[in-house]
Order: structure tokens, then sequence, then C-alpha cells
């Protein structure tokens, strides 16, 4: 009888996130649409004081496909970073792309329902092209890069996909990326604990503007 193959190790985080994610969505299917309605990204709630849309949207899915494209990938990404970077710095990517999504659904997309991991999975995206850049590799090289490709194409091809919170997503696991991968590999003067500082800085930052951006009602670009 063939083995299951092997989980892998040192990765407790990404691991945690998948399990987290994927009971979630078990719990959205048995409550029939309740806990998807009370935890989405949406503006006006946001506005009304329900900042916890901020995180919650991050772990809820529109479908099982949904579901499992995004954990594919963070199974994909994740553990590389995470055995690489350590278990905190990881977790500061992650949690560092999810407000950036957030934080540009706020800004361009604020009466938009909006749920899904893309705009962290896609982060830790950005972040794993920092990271070979900073160790001379080009990202286009990497396996995983043409899944990346697909996931930010997909709001131009599937309607009802957040085309903001994907870029925002990326843009802001960029900037974990450079704060705590690229500093320490290239400036002699960054310990770990001063780049692990700005990385929790940036963190709080994007979130605390996403809360203004929500309380604001966004922006208007027409």
């Amino acid at each position: 009888m063939p083995s299951l193959p092997a989980l892998p190790r040192n990765c407790p985080v990404s691991l945690a996130l998948i399990a987290v994610n994927a009971l979630i969505y078990v719990g959205q299917m048995a409550t029939a649409g309740s806990l998807t309605n009370l935890g989405l990204l949406y503006g006006p709630a946001v506005q009304d004081g329900q900042w916890w849309r901020l995180l919650s949207s991050g772990f809820l899915h529109g479908s099982l496909l949904h579901v499992a494209f995004n954990m594919y990938l963070l199974y994909l990404l994740g553990p590389q970073l995470e055995r690489g970077f350590g278990s905190l710095r990881f977790a500061l990517m992650y949690f560092g792309s999810l407000a950036g999504g957030a934080l540009a659904v706020m800004l361009f997309d604020w009466q938009q329902p909006t749920l899904g991991a893309s705009a962290a999975v896609l982060g830790l995206a950005g972040a794993m092209g920092i990271a070979l850049h900073a160790r001379g590799i080009k990202p286009h090289q990497s396996p995983v890069f043409g899944l990346v490709v697909l996931n930010l194409a997909l709001p131009l091809l599937v309607p009802g996909i957040s085309f903001w919170g994907h870029f925002g997503g990326v843009l802001a696991g960029i900037l974990l990326g450079y704060l705590v991968v690229w500093l320490p590999a290239n400036s002699q003067g960054n310990s770990p604990g001063n780049t692990i500082s700005a990385g929790a800085a940036a963190l709080v930052i994007l979130t605390a503007l996403a809360m203004m951006a929500a309380k604001l009602g966004g922006v208007s670009l027409g």
C-alpha cells in the first residue's frame, strides 16, 4: 500500500495557515453563507466598526476551487520562505500582504464585497521574487512563476475577483520582502531584530491605513 507524502518540515505557520483556511471553508459550507457574510471585506461594514473584516476576509473563500488554488500556492511558497527566513519573518510577510490587499480594496473598491487569501499568497510571491533577486536568481526561473502569473491574471479573466486585492497584496509583499529579506542580506548594519521590527511596523501601518481608508469611504478614481 503506497504511503502518503510526508508534510514539509520546519514550517509550522505555513501548515497552520493551510489548515485554518481549509477548516474555515468547511465552516462556510456548514453555515450556508452566514460565516461568509459575517467576515468578508465590505467597506460600509468596516466603516461601521467591524474592523475584524480586514483580517477575517483573508481566511474566507468563494468556492472549493478558490480555496484549493490559493492553498496550493501557499503550500508551494510558504514552506520555502518559512524555512529560509524563519517563522516570524514569514508571518510578517503573509499578514503584511493580507493587510496591503485590504488597504487597496478599502481605497479603490470600497463597496465591493471581497474575500480570499489571494492577496496574502500573491504577497508571498512578491516577497519570494525579492528573495530570489537578492540571491542573484531571476524570479521567472522559479517553478511556481507560471501559477503566480495566472493568479495575477484571474481578475482580468474571471468576473468578481478583486484586482485591487491582488495588486495591493503583491506590492505589500514586495515591501515586506525588502524589509525582512533584502535588508538583512545587503546591509551590514541591519540586525535581524531591527528588520523584524521594521516588518512589524509596516504591518501595523498598513492595517492602520486600511482602517483609515475604510472610515473615509475610500477614494474615487472616476
